[in-house]
C-alpha cells in the first residue's frame, strides 16, 4: 500500500521524530493514539520520508471494510513484500493459501510469516495506520500474537484513534512500548506560532495565539481550521475570541469524522452531557435519567473521543474544549426545550453531593433564579469563611437585581460580602434596606432572623463605633437562644473583639476561647482572625510564648487555605509583629508589621480596629529603635482615622500617650535631657523581660559590662534608680 506524502503546508515536527527513531531501535511497538486531526498520520509519514532512504517502512491504511482476520494480514504480507530487499527472499506464501477459508490462522500461517520476518537481516517498520477499524475478537487475537513474538528487527507501529485491545499494560511494565499521545501531539505555543505567522502569514499577537492556544488545547487540526477561517478576516483578534465548536469548519470535522460515526444512544448522550463542565457517573446518570454512565465515560476516555480524565481513579472526566462547545452547540440546535431541564437535573444532584458553587451556576443556567438565590442564601457562609469571598461576589452578580434587593436573607449575604471588601457604608445601607422588608422565621443559611443577622454584621464589623459594637454583638447572641445557628463563633467572635477593643481583655479572651471550640478546623478565615487575637490578648498578659505560638497558628492558617489574598489575612502578620514587639524582636517586628498595615491601606474602607492596633505597634517599635520622625508619621496616620470614630474604646488613650511620649524630654529643672541612643533603646526593650544581664548581653551581642554601663545611662536619662521604675516611665513616656 502507498503511504501518504507530506504536504508542503503541513508542519514539521522535529521534537516527536527523535522518540520515534529511538524506540525503533529499543522497542518492539510504537503506539499513537489520539482523535482525530492530531495529525497522527502526518507524523508517521514525515517520519517515513526522513528515514526511508535507510530504513524500510511497511505502510498499512486501513478502512472498515479491513476489519478481517485474512483480508487485514493480506494488506500486512503486501505492504511488507513491496518494501522487503528481494534478496531476502520473502513470500508469505502459507498465508496466501489460507485466504480462501481463515483456518488455522495462528497455528500455521502466522507462524510461517513470523519465521520468515526472522530471517530478515535489515530493520523495517511496519505501520498499521487507522487501526481503530480493527473490532473483530479474530482480528485483535491474530495481531496480539503476532506482536508477542515480533522478530527482533521489526518495529511496528499502530496508528489509531482509540487504544486497541491488545496487552498495553504488560508491554508498558516491561519497557517494550513506546507511546505517542494527545498531550505530546498537541502543538505547543512556538508551533503554533509558526504555521500561523510563518507559514500561513497571518500576523497573529502573541495574547490572540496564547488564547487560541488554550481554547483549542493544542489540537492541530483545530488550530488549522482557525488559520483558513481567518484567512481573510482584517478582525482577527474577535475571530479568535469568539472561536468554538460552532465554527462551521469545526462542525463539518467533527460532525463527520466523530459524531456521524457515533450509535445513536451515545450521540444522545455527548449531547446531553454537554451542559457540565466536569462529568462523572452518578452526575451523568442523573442528568441523562438513566443507569450505566460511569462505564461510557470510561469507553470513551479508552476510545479518545475528546474526553479528559480529571483523576487517576477514572471517577471525574470532562470533555475537550471544542468538542464540548461543538455538543452543546448540537443540543441547543436539536433540542432547546430540554436545556433547562437538564440544568435543573445537574443542580440538584450537585446540591445533594455538597457542590454548592455547580449547583447555583447551573440553576442560572436553567434560569430558575428563585432556586439559585435560595441556594446561595443557604450556602454562602460556608465560602465566605473559607476565604472565597470572589465566589460569594460571583453568584450575587449571576442573579437579577429584582431579587438580591427585595430578598432579605440575599440582602443580608450582599452586605457581608461588602462590608469584607472594605465597603463599609454600602454595607450599611444594605442592612437598612432589609430591616425594612417584612420577613418571619429563620433565614435559609439557619440564622434565627433578619434582626440577629443585621446585628451578627453589625457586631463583627462595628463600623458606628465600639460600644455599639459591643451592642450588636450581645444582641445577636442574646437572639440565638437556641444556639443552632451556623454564625455562632462569628457572633462569640465579635462579642470578644469588641470587648478587646474596650479595654475588657479578660472577658474577651473567654469569647475566643469559645469560638475556638465552635470553628473546630472548619472555618478557615474565622479561626485564623480569632487566633490573631487571642495572640493579642496573650500579649498584653505577658504570655509571649503563648502569643507566639497562637500567631503563627494563624499564619499557618493563611498558607494552608490560600488566604493571601483576602484582606483579613492582614490580621496574622499584625498579631505575630505585635508579639515581637513586645518580646524586643524589633527589626522583625517592624518588617512584620509593616506587612500587614500595608495590605490594610489598599483597601481604607476596611475595619479600622486592625490597622489602628498595627499603627500604634509600629509607632513604638520605630520609636525604640530610635527613628522617633518615623514614629511620629506613624501616629500622624493614626490620628485622622480616630478622628472618623469618636467611640474608638482604647485607642485615643493609647494614641495620646504615645505622642506624649514622643514629645521633647525634659529634665524636671527645665534643661533638655539626651535622647536614649538606638543601642540603649534596644536594652531598655529588653528590661522588660526578666532577662538577666548576661542573658541580655548575650542575645545583643555584646560584653556584660556594656549592658550595665548602657543600663546606668538609660537611668540618669529617665531620672530613675531601678529597673522596675525604667520600665514604668518608659511605659509612661510611651517609649516602649
Amino acid at each position: 500500500m502507498t503511504a501518504p506524502v507530506p504536504r508542503p503546508e503541513q508542519l514539521a515536527r522535529p521534537r516527536l521524530l527523535e522518540p520515534l527513531r529511538s524506540a525503533s531501535e529499543y522497542n518492539k511497538i510504537t503506539l499513537i493514539s489520539a482523535p482525530t486531526g492530531y495529525g497522527k498520520t502526518t507524523l508517521l509519514a514525515q517520519w517515513r520520508q526522513a528515514e526511508e532512504a535507510s530504513l524500510p517502512f511497511a505502510w498499512v491504511s486501513l478502512d472498515e471494510q479491513d476489519n478481517d482476520p485474512v483480508r487485514l494480514w493480506m494488506h500486512i504480507v503486501e505492504a511488507i513484500r513491496q518494501v522487503a530487499p528481494e534478496d531476502e527472499g520473502f513470500s508469505a506464501d502459507g498465508l496466501v493459501t489460507l485466504s480462501a477459508t481463515e483456518q488455522n490462522l495462528l497455528e500455521i500461517a502466522l507462524p510461517m510469516l513470523i519465521n520468515e520476518l526472522a530471517e530478515v537481516r535489515h530493520r523495517m517498520i511496519v505501520v498499521i495506520d487507522d487501526y481503530q477499524f480493527v473490532t473483530e475478537e479474530r482480528c485483535q487475537e491474530s495481531v496480539a500474537y503476532f506482536l508477542g513474538h515480533l522478530p527482533e528487527k521489526i518495529h511496528l507501529v499502530l496508528s489509531s484513534r482509540s487504544d486497541p485491545v491488545l496487552p498495553l499494560g504488560r508491554l508498558r511494565a516491561r519497557g517494550e512500548m513506546n507511546e505517542i499521545r494527545a498531550e505530546q501531539l498537541a502543538f505547543s505555543e512556538e508551533e503554533a506560532a509558526y504555521l500561523l505567522n510563518e507559514k500561513m502569514e497571518l500576523d497573529i499577537s502573541p495574547d490572540d495565539l496564547s488564547v487560541l492556544l488554550e481554547h483549542a488545547e493544542g489540537w492541530p487540526a483545530a488550530i488549522y481550521l482557525a488559520a483558513l477561517s481567518m484567512r481573510n478576516r482584517e478582525d482577527k483578534h474577535a475571530f479568535i475570541e469568539s472561536f468554538g465548536g460552532s465554527n462551521r469548519y469545526i462542525v463539518d470535522l467533527l460532525g463527520e469524522e466523530v459524531l456521524a460515526r457515533l450509535r445513536e444512544e451515545v450521540r444522545e448522550f455527548l449531547l446531553r452531557t454537554s451542559i457540565l463542565r466536569r462529568l462523572s457517573g452518578p452526575l451523568c446518570d442523573a442528568v441523562v435519567d438513566r443507569e450505566g454512565s460511569g462505564k461510557l465515560l470510561t469507553e470513551f476516555s479508552h476510545a479518545n473521543l475528546f474526553v479528559v480524565p480529571l483523576d487517576e481513579r477514572g471517577e471525574w472526566y470532562r470533555y475537550h474544549n471544542i468538542f464540548s462547545d461543538l455538543l452543546l452547540y448540537e443540543l441547543k440546535s436539536t433540542y432547546p426545550e430540554l436545556v433547562p431541564i437538564l440544568h435543573e437535573r445537574a443542580s440538584a444532584w450537585l446540591e445533594g453531593e455538597k457542590f454548592f458553587d455547580a449547583a447555583i451556576r447551573h440553576a442560572v443556567a436553567a434560569t430558575d433564579y428563585e432556586r439559585a438565590g435560595l441556594l446561595v442564601a443557604r450556602h454562602w457562609y460556608k465560602y465566605v469563611t473559607a476565604g472565597q469571598t470572589k465566589t460569594v461576589e460571583d453568584w450575587l452578580e449571576m442573579l437579577p437585581e429584582e431579587l438580591t434587593t427585595h430578598d432579605p436573607a440575599l440582602l443580608l449575604v450582599r452586605a457581608w460580602v461588602c462590608s469584607l471588601a472594605g465597603r463599609g457604608e454600602d454595607g450599611e445601607r444594605l442592612l437598612t434596606r432589609a430591616e425594612s422588608l417584612p420577613t418571619e422565621g429563620p433565614l435559609p443559611d439557619g440564622t434565627v432572623s433578619v434582626e440577629a443577622g443585621v446585628a451578627t454584621i453589625r457586631g463583627v464589623f462595628g463600623l458606628d463605633g465600639v460600644q455599639s459594637t459591643v451592642e450588636a454583638a450581645r444582641r445577636a447572641l442574646a437572639l440565638d437562644t437556641e444556639r443552632t445557628s451556623p454564625l455562632s463563633a462569628l457572633m462569640h467572635f465579635g462579642l470578644g473583639s469588641s470587648l478587646y477593643l474596650s479595654g475588657e481583655s479578660s472577658a474577651a479572651r473567654k469569647q475566643f476561647e469559645e469560638t475556638l471550640e465552635l470553628t473546630g478546623t472548619a472555618q478557615p478565615m474565622l479561626r485564623m482572625v480569632n487566633l490573631s487575637f487571642l495572640s493579642l490578648v496573650a500579649t498584653d498578659e505577658g504570655h509571649l510564648e503563648e502569643a507566639d505560638s497562637l500567631a503563627r497558628e494563624a499564619y499557618a492558617l493563611v498558607g494552608r487555605f490560600g488566604l493571601q489574598k483576602v484582606p483579613q489575612s492582614s490580621w496574622a502578620p499584625i498579631a505575630l509583629g505585635y508579639m515581637l514587639a513586645k518580646r524586643g524582636d524589633l527589626v522583625e517586628a517592624q518588617t512584620t508589621l509593616e506587612d500587614g498595615i500595608s495590605t490594610r491601606r489598599r483597601l481604607p474602607g476596611l475595619s479600622p480596629w486592625p490597622t489602628l492596633i498595627g499603627l500604634l505597634a509600629l509607632a513604638r517599635v520605630r520609636s525604640a529603635r530610635g527613628d522617633r520622625g518615623g514614629a511620629r508619621k506613624t501616629l500622624a496616620e493614626a490620628r485622622p482615622i480616630l478622628q472618623r470614630y469618636p467611640d474608638a474604646g482604647i485607642f485615643p488613650e493609647s494614641l495620646e500617650r504615645q505622642e506624649r511620649g514622643l514629645r521633647t524630654i525634659k529634665r524636671r529643672d527645665g534643661s533638655l535631657d539626651g535622647e536614649l541612643t538606638r543601642r540603649e533603646l534596644d536594652v531598655l526593650h529588653l528590661l522588660v523581660s526578666e532577662l538577666s544581664t548576661s542573658l541580655i548581653a548575650r542575645r545583643l551581642y555584646v560584653a556584660p559590662s556594656t549592658v550595665k554601663t548602657q543600663v546606668k545611662s538609660i537611668y540618669r536619662k529617665l531620672e530613675v534608680s531601678s529597673r522596675k521604675e525604667a520600665v514604668e516611665e518608659a511605659c509612661a513616656r510611651g517609649i516602649i
